[in-house]
C-alpha cells in the first residue's frame, strides 16, 4: 500500500463514518471500502505522512483520523454489547496512541524514515528488483538444504571419486 492509496481509503471511511448520522450503531460491514485491517493502517499510514510533513508533533492533525479508527469495530454483522463496543473502542484509541509513541520515536530526517514505518506496520514492499531475486532463487534452489524433503532428488548428483595419476 503506498501513501496515495492509503490517503484515498482512508478518506472514503472517514466520507462513510461522517454520512452516518447514528454514531455508535451497528452498521453492516459491507459498507467498508475495504476490510478493517486494512482501513486501521491505512489510518496509521497517513498519520505518518502527516507526522513526516510536519514539524511539530501536534495532536489535533492527527486526532480526526484517530476517532475515525474507534468507530470501525461499529461495522460488524452482529450488534455488540455496550460494554464491549465501549472496550473495542478504547482499544483501537490505545492502539493508535501506541503507533503515535512509536513515530515520536522514528527521527523523520532519517533516510529510511518510511522503511522503518512500513516494517512497524508489517506491510512488505516487494520492488522488481527484490521480485526477480526472489524468484531467481527459487529457480536456481539457492537458500535450501540437501536434506530437505521439498527438494527434488533428481537434481542431486552423485559424488565422483577423484583419479589418482600415479
Amino acid at each position: 500500500m503506498t501513501v496515495d492509496q492509503a490517503t484515498r481509503l482512508s478518506l472514503e471511511y472517514q466520507q462513510i463514518v461522517e454520512s452516518e448520522e447514528k454514531r455508535g450503531g451497528r452498521r453492516s460491514p459491507h459498507q467498508l471500502p475495504a476490510p478493517k485491517e486494512l482501513i486501521i493502517t491505512a489510518l496509521k499510514l497517513e498519520i505518518a505522512q502527516l507526522f513526516f510533513i510536519h514539524a511539530e508533533s501536534n495532536d489535533t492533525l492527527w486526532k480526526p483520523l484517530i476517532n475515525a479508527a474507534m468507530f470501525i469495530d461499529s461495522f460488524d454483522d452482529m450488534p455488540m454489547e455496550a460494554g464491549a463496543y465501549i472496550e473495542a473502542m478504547q482499544q483501537r484509541r490505545r492502539e493508535m496512541d501506541n503507533f503515535v509513541l512509536e513515530l515520536l520515536k522514528i527521527e523523520r530526517s532519517h533516510p529510511f524514515y518510511w522503511q522503518r514505518i512500513y516494517s512497524l506496520l508489517g506491510i512488505i514492499s516487494e520492488t522488481k528488483t527484490t521480485s526477480f531475486f526472489e524468484g531467481l532463487k527459487q529457480k536456481l534452489r539457492l537458500g535450501q538444504r540437501s536434506g530437505s524433503p521439498d527438494t527434488d532428488q533428481s537434481t542431486h548428483r552423485r559424488p565422483v571419486g577423484r583419479l589418482n595419476l600415479g
